[in-house]
């Protein structure tokens, strides 16, 4: 009977172990470790099989069993060796060699291997265990009974006598009755039975093997509920009994489970179940096979919030990815944060630091965007596209751009390029020619010492008398350049001449009764310097003149500041000076009373004058200028100016020739006045045209041939209506004591309607690589009024040149145009 029992609650135990163990058995023996790149599950190690149920027939006689159990686990271990004691035993048994066999109670110990230890039992232990089984048939005989039963048979039995035959379990505390009844009870579903039937054969047993067996039965509890719960999603539960188990094996059942499910593609449960069981590596593989964005973000925080050698390179492939992708969808504030997040975790790639340098610029952080470029291009120093980035971000900072230009080759050269681009429209051929452009450099060579001389005329005619005035002037010069600098120095022969006043002009204190015994003319000499400064956007113009050194009235400085910006489609300019008046012998040296005792005159005019030019688009612009100004003369009286004009500009050389730089047509519009009108030649008036209101309008025309060909050629001209108002001021408006005449009399008024206008003509031309010519000649007129001047010049440069370009022209002279352009 006790084969009987044995031989039926073990194959019992074995059977419900199987059955429900069995699906969980592959989750204890897979690998919860993936590779980086084969997501599939690494094959099952090889082990050792688990010998229990082998050596427990044996030791039972069972034969049949045996040979099953060891058939079974040779088909499931084909590699296994089976160790010569279990070949010994299985041959014994089956009666293929003789022996003596043991019979015991229970199987005995066995090593990790499978083997059967030495039985180490004192004798009264053996005896003791033997009088456990001899004790009276009828406490135990129901349960021994149920034991013999078949499978099926066990299976049918009522629930109430289950919860009998588990009583009596309880009451005998047999570590055998535990187990059969533990998996009875699995059997019938009750777990909680089954669990505290395990719990007690596990208390009780005193052999490791009856232990292994418990442990076994409990396992199968927990794994039928872990299968369930499983079943369910139920996470909550699945937490419970991983908390409740310290033997390891709710984690290896939940680990198998979560990589089945990662298998499957169920991401999201797969990921609870990492979670769970703290697996962070497959936890962030679930999450990041997801495709919402909150799984994703998940994955990211995970990543980046473990510090190991893994998990910080996936943090940073995250953040490469988030970069981006943030600078894709115009996010890129945070692409920045996610580039300098990312440099703290390793070194950036060179397109890495470029997007930060991107998103920079599109958020106009400036300093950022430098920074981020300037790293660039110092690992790719030929890097064109990086380099011009630097220089548009940096166009209106001069000192960062000069800094990048002198550490990096690609800045230069693009400054330069650009410069030079810009620099001939606006006529800067000094700062083309020292950004070395091929043009400029063959044209001239400016950094060359020159030496000009020239020679000019103007006259002035109006009534006859005193409104007719000439001038001639010589002068020789000396100049080169320097970095962006250029200069002269210049010294000046000037002789002028007056008409001599007639009988009955009113001159000095008087109205002339005889001819009048003044000087109508003289010459003398002066000494002036200029030095010219250009730079990409900005020019700069100075002068300072001393002359005449002997004309009546005591020589004074002279000279003026000019200063021009150009931005990207306006240009501004402004200009201070102090210069003699030049209209009349009277206004721009002085002169002596008819009797050669006193002299007045020579007036000094000092004001500012503005430009304001704007394209409106590439062939059309506007502009305005204005200009305000105070005169002062000895024995002259104070005076205000003001000096308006307006002007549109159509540019129509690419309508006409190739061979034009520009030709400019447009109207224009001009108003001057003068607080007081202080044109007589008595004593405190000034001897220059100032009518209280001069207003013109009409149009003009300006046209340049190429630049750097070896001639020249500069065409301006205007015609107008215009009018002028002159108001009856005093003829001796600084007071009675310097006339002779009564008081209150006065100039008389007049108002005069007509065209007025003026034609120029400039030109150069170089003779060789040393030698250029140019000169002008212009006409003007006006209502009672005409003027002509004309001016030739010979220059001499050091060097090697084959072409001329206007900034040479001669009155392109800031000096005489009256702006630094």
């Amino acid at each position: 009977m006790k084969e009987r029992f044995t031989r039926t609650s073990l194959c019992l135990a074995i059977g419900a172990l199987l059955t429900s163990f069995g699906p969980t058995q592959a989750y204890g023996q897979t690998k919860t470790t993936y590779k980086e790149k084969d997501l599939g599950i690494l094959p099952v190690q090889q082990e050792q099989p688990d010998l229990t149920g082998l050596w427990y027939h044996i030791n039972e006689r069972q034969i049949k069993l045996a040979n099953e159990e060891f058939t079974r686990l040779k088909a499931r271990y084909p590699q296994w060796k089976v160790p010569e004691e279990v070949e010994a035993e299985l041959n014994r048994i089956n009666g293929r060699v003789k022996g003596t066999i043991k019979t015991v109670v229970s199987v005995p110990r066995v090593d990790k291997s499978g083997k059967p230890e030495a039985d180490s039992r004192p004798n009264d232990s053996l005896e003791t265990s033997q009088k456990q089984v001899a004790k009276p048939a009828s406490e135990a005989l129901p349960l021994e009974r149920f034991a013999q039963l078949t499978p099926k048979a066990r299976a049918t039995t009522p629930k109430q006598k289950i919860e009998r035959l588990i009583a009596l379990s309880n009451q005998l505390k047999r570590t055998d009755f535990y187990l059969l009844m533990g998996w009875t009870a699995i059997d019938k579903g009750m777990l909680e039975v089954a669990n505290q039937q395990f719990t007690a054969a596990l208390q009780l047993a005193d052999q490791d093997i009856d232990k292994q067996s418990a442990q076994q039965g409990l396992n199968s509890v927990r794994g039928i509920k872990l299968q369930q719960a499983l079943s369910l999603r139920d996470t909550t539960s699945l937490a419970q009994l991983f908390k409740s188990d310290t033997s390891g094996y709710t984690k290896e059942v939940l680990q198998g489970a979560a990589w089945q499910q990662y298998d499957l593609k169920n991401y999201d449960f797969a990921e609870a179940l990492f979670s769970l069981v703290e697996d962070n590596e497959g936890r962030y593989l679930a999450l990041s096979a997801q495709s919402s964005d909150l799984a994703k973000q998940n994955a990211f925080d995970l990543a980046c919030s473990i510090d190991t050698e893994v998990f910080i390179k996936r943090c940073a492939d995250g953040l490469a990815s988030r970069q981006a992708q943030f600078y894709d969808t115009r996010r890129y504030k945070e692409s920045i944060q996610a580039g300098e997040a990312l440099e703290r975790l390793r070194p950036l790639s060179i397109e890495e630091r470029a997007l930060i340098g991107w998103a920079a610029k599109e958020i106009q952080d400036i300093s950022t965007a430098t920074s981020a470029f300037e790293q660039v291009l110092s690992k790719t120093p030929t890097n064109t596209v990086i380099a011009n980035e630097l220089v548009s971000l940096n166009q209106s900072n001069d000192a960062t751009l000069n800094r990048l230009a002198l550490k990096y080759g690609a800045v230069k050269s693009i400054l330069q390029a650009r410069n030079t681009r810009n620099a001939w429209p606006r006529k800067q051929f000094w700062l083309a020619y020292q950004n070395d452009d091929s043009q400029a450099a063959t044209a001239q060579t400016k950094d060359g010492l020159s030496a000009v001389y020239g020679m000019n005329t103007r006259s002035r005619s109006g009534g006859e008398g005193l409104g007719n005035f000439d001038v001639l002037s010589q002068y020789i010069g000396i100049g080169s350049g320097y970095k962006n600098w250029l200069w002269q120095v210049s010294l000046d022969y000037k002789q002028f001449y007056s008409g001599s006043p007639q009988v009955g002009d009113w001159f000095g204190d008087r109205q002339l009764d005889t001819e009048s015994l003044g000087i109508s003319g003289f010459e003398d000499t002066g000494v002036r310097a200029e030095a010219y400064y250009q730079a990409p956007d900005f020019n700069f113009y100075a002068n300072l003149e001393y002359g005449m050194f002997d004309q009546p009235v005591g020589a004074k400085v002279t000279g003026q500041i000019s200063a021009a910006k150009f931005l990207s489609r306006t240009t501004v300019a402004a200009t201070l000076f102090r210069k003699e008046k030049e209209d009349s012998l009277l206004s721009q040296t002085g002169t002596l009373y008819a009797n050669r005792d006193q002299t007045w005159g020579y007036v000094i005019e000092s004001g500012v004058r503005g430009l304001v030019a704007h394209s409106i688009a590439d062939n059309m612009s506007v502009a305005g200028t204005a200009q305000i100004s105070r005169l002062e003369g000895e024995l002259v009286a104070d005076n205000s100016a003001l000096s308006l004009r307006g002007d549109v500009s159509y540019d129509i050389a690419d309508k006409v020739s190739s061979r034009l730089d520009y030709w400019r047509l447009g109207p224009f519009l001009s108003y001057t006045s003068y607080d007081k009108n202080l044109s007589g030649f008595t004593v405190g008036n000034g001897g220059y045209f100032s009518p209280s209101q001069f207003v013109s309008i009409g149009g003009y025309s300006e046209l340049l041939t190429l630049e750097a060909l070896n001639w020249q050629v500069k065409l301006r001209s205007s015609l107008a209506l215009s009018r002028v108002k002159q108001d009856d001021d005093l003829r001796f408006p600084i007071g009675q004591e310097y006339s002779s005449v009564e008081e209150g009399v006065s100039l008389g008024e007049s108002t005069d309607t007509g065209l007025s206008g003026n034609f120029m003509a400039e030109g150069q031309y170089r003779i060789d690589h040393n030698w250029i010519v140019a000169g002008y000649i212009g006409k003007a007129f006006a209502v009672e009024y005409q003027a002509f001047e004309a001016g030739i010049q010979i220059r001499w440069r050091e060097g090697k040149g084959t072409g001329v370009t206007s900034d040479e022209l001669l009155l392109s002279s800031p000096r005489l145009s009256g702006f630094a352009l």
